[in-house]
C-alpha cells in the first residue's frame, strides 16, 4: 500500500549517526560499542536503524528477545547480536543456528540451555549476567561463594561458550553523591567477580557495564564495550548527563488537521464534557489519539506545533483523534501538525514531563500503524509501515 500521511514519524539517520560518532568519540578507542536496538530501537525500527548502526561502524547489538533477533536476522543482518532477556530453553538450538549470543543469569538456566544442546554438535556462545546491585537477572556478585561455585559448573557444560560477562548499573546517571558511591560499588563488584572468573580459568573476550548513563558519565568503567541505548537516538537518561554529551534528537512525531469546526460558547468538546468552550471557539480535529501513542494523560496538556504557532489540545484525548484550540490561527485541513520534534514544537523529553514518565516510553509507545519515514542528506531514503 502506498504511504498514507494520516499521522507518522520522522527519524533523521543523520542524527543518529551524529550521536553515535559522539559517542564513539567518549569512550575509550579500544571500546567496541554496541548498539541497543530492542523495542524496535526504542521505537524508531530496529530493521533501518540496525543497518545504519553496522554502516556507521557499531562492532555489535543488542536485543530483549528471541523474537526480536530472528527478526534482525530475516533482514539479513549479520551483526554479532547478544539477547539481553530471558530465552526459553527448548530455543537453545535456534539461538545456537542463528548465531546469537545468549546471557545467562543462572546456573540451572545454563544447565537447561546445556541440556537442549545435547546431541546437536553446536555450541552457543553466552555472557554471563552479573548482578552487582540492579537486583534483576544475574548471578549474585555479592554471594562470592556461591558464585564461583556456580561458576566453575557453568564452565564445565560442553555446550555453552563463555564469550563476555556483564552488569548492569542502576542509577548512573546520576551525580548525586550516594548514586556516584553505589556506581562505583557495582564496578567493584563487577571486577571482583571478573576475578574470580580468571581464577577459575576464564577470562571473557568481552566484559561490558556502561549503559547509556555510564557511557556519559563514567566512560573510565568502559572496559572492552559499552552498551549505548537512549543516546543513539539522541535523548538524555537524564538531566545530569546533558553538559558532557552533545546530541541530536533523531525522531519527530506529526499528523494532519482532519476537520476544522466552528463551535459556540457552551459546547462540550469530546468523552466525559471535561471541555467546555468558554466563548465560540475554532477547533480543530486531528488524525492522533492514544493507539497512535499519545497517553490519554496528556488530555488538556500537550500544544501541537501547526505553522509555527502553538496549539493547545482540548478536551480527551480519543483512541484515533483528539482536539485543538485553533482559535485565532490560520490554518486549514491537511495542515501538518507536529507532536514533538523542531522548535516551537514540545520535545520529546518535554511530553514525557507532562505525561509524568520518562522519555523511553514516549518514544517506546508510539503505535505500530504509525509508519517511520527515514531521511538522510536531508532526502527521505526508506519507509517502514507495520501496517497496510
Amino acid at each position: 500500500m502506498k504511504l498514507l500521511r494520516r499521522t507518522w514519524a520522522n527519524v533523521d539517520l543523520d542524527s543518529i549517526e551524529k550521536n553515535y560518532r559522539a559517542i564513539r568519540k567518549h569512550v575509550p578507542e579500544q571500546a567496541k560499542i554496541l548498539g541497543i536496538v530492542k523495542a524496535d530501537a526504542y521505537g524508531h525500527g530496529a530493521v533501518p536503524v540496525s543497518r545504519a548502526l553496522g554502516e556507521f561502524g557499531a562492532d555489535y547489538l543488542a536485543v530483549s528477545s528471541l523474537e526480536e533477533a530472528m527478526q534482525l536476522r530475516r533482514a539479513d543482518i549479520k551483526m554479532p547480536l547478544l539477547i539481553l532477556g530471558y530465552t526459553p530453553p527448548q530455543y537453545a538450538s535456534d539461538l545456537a543456528y542463528l548465531r546469537l549470543t545468549q546471557e545467562v543469569h543462572t546456573i540451572e538456566y545454563a544447565r537447561a540451555l546445556n541440556l537442549q544442546l545435547a546431541g546437536t554438535g553446536r555450541i552457543l556462545d553466552v555472557h554471563v549476567k552479573i548482578d552487582t546491585g540492579m537486583t534483576r537477572l544475574g548471578f549474585d556478585a555479592r554471594e562470592p561463594e556461591a558464585f564461583e561455585a556456580a561458576f566453575s559448573e557453568l564452565l564445565k557444560l560442553s555446550h555453552l561458550r563463555v564469550s563476555g560477562a556483564f552488569t548492569h548499573f542502576s542509577s548512573s546517571d546520576s551525580l548525586a553523591p550516594e548514586d556516584v558511591a553505589y556506581t562505583k560499588t557495582q564496578y567493584a563488584l563487577f571486577c571482583a567477580a571478573l576475578d574470580r572468573m580468571e581464577v577459575l580459568g576464564c577470562r571473557p573476550e568481552i566484559r561490558h557495564c556502561c549503559n547509556s548513563g555510564a557511557t556519559i558519565l563514567h566512560p573510565e568503567f568502559a572496559m572492552d564495550m559499552v552498551r549505548p541505548g537512549i543516546i543513539l537516538y539522541g535523548e538524555h537518561p537524564s538531566e545530569d548527563t546533558k553538559p558532557y554529551l552533545s546530541l541530536e534528537p533523531a525522531m519527530s512525531l506529526h499528523t494532519l488537521v482532519s476537520q476544522i469546526r466552528e463551535v459556540k460558547a457552551g459546547t462540550a468538546v469530546s468523552y466525559g464534557r471535561t471541555f467546555i468552550t468558554p466563548e465560540d471557539r475554532k477547533i480543530a480535529v486531528l488524525s492522533i489519539g492514544y493507539a497512535d501513542g499519545i497517553s490519554r494523560s496528556l488530555s488538556g496538556n500537550l500544544s501541537f506545533s501547526i505553522g509555527g504557532k502553538l496549539i493547545p489540545q482540548v478536551g480527551r484525548i480519543c483512541m484515533d483523534m483528539c482536539m485543538a484550540d485553533a482559535t485565532g490561527a490560520d490554518i486549514s485541513v491537511g495542515d501538518e501538525a507536529t507532536v514533538f520534534g523542531a522548535s516551537p514544537a514540545l520535545t520529546a523529553q518535554e511530553l514525557a514531563a507532562r505525561t509524568g514518565t520518562i522519555v523511553y516510553e514516549t518514544l517506546c509507545i508510539i503505535g505500530k500503524r504509525v509508519p517511520r519515514i527515514y531521511f538522510k542528506g536531508g532526502s527521505e531514503t526508506d519507509t517502514l509501515q507495520y501496517v497496510g
